[in-house]
């Protein structure tokens, strides 16, 4: 199985921005690597929102908890999704992890995404359902 993330990286914070309200995030990234004052992944740190640290550049990142809070009816996490909302679950003889969404207020609309990780999982499933109008 592959080392489980702690947060999103660049790329999927760079996706989320766009996507989610930037106060929904938990952590930042900063770069303290030359001059250029770019985030470029070349020597990323993560800290908590709101503590730069003199970091030159800052960007949002998500934690599980935080991508969790924004999916839909996140209060609604069980095995039984009969009212609608969401489910992450891991197969130990895939070892991947799963999200499932189900929502039944205008019609069912089910959708499912999997990763070798709970993060890349979650945002997989946010995008999905950015695409469609879900969140």
């Amino acid at each position: 199985m592959a080392t489980i993330k702690s947060y999103t990286d660049l790329e999927q914070s760079k996706k989320l921005a766009k996507i989610l309200p930037l106060e929904s995030a938990d952590m930042c990234i900063g770069n303290y690597v030359g001059k250029s004052g770019k985030v470029d992944g070349t020597n990323v740190h993560y800290y908590p929102k709101g503590e730069s640290f003199g970091a030159p550049q800052i960007i949002e990142a998500w934690s599980l908890a935080a991508l969790l809070n924004v999916l839909p009816n996140n209060k609604n996490i069980s095995t039984n999704l009969s009212k609608g909302g969401y489910r992450i679950s891991t197969l130990e003889y895939t070892n991947n992890w799963f999200v499932d969404y189900e929502d039944e207020t205008n019609g069912l609309n089910n959708c499912v995404t999997s990763a070798d990780n709970p993060i890349d999982a979650c945002v997989a499933m946010i995008e999905k359902l950015h695409e469609l109008n879900l969140l």
